[in-house]
């Protein structure tokens, strides 16, 4: 991720991530999908989430206050 955060912060983004999406993918699977294949796919679009909200984060410019509040 480069040296703008620490290991803790992309840890803690990425256990976020997976744990939402592992939970999305869970509620697709009692309705929707099969179990396993619903929560495989729900743990690795978290997984990418978490990543894509990092690179955002790092691209955000100083002074823009709109990512501020979430």
């Amino acid at each position: 991720m480069g040296a703008d955060y620490s290991q803790a912060e992309v840890l803690e983004a990425l256990a976020r991530g997976v744990m939402i999406g592992g939970a999305v993918g869970v509620l697709g699977g009692l309705f929707f999908l099969d179990f396993h294949r619903a929560l495989a796919l729900g743990l690795i679009s978290g997984f990418f989430a978490a990543l894509t909200r990092l690179r955002l984060k790092k691209r955000k410019k100083p002074g823009d206050a709109k990512d501020d509040e979430a």
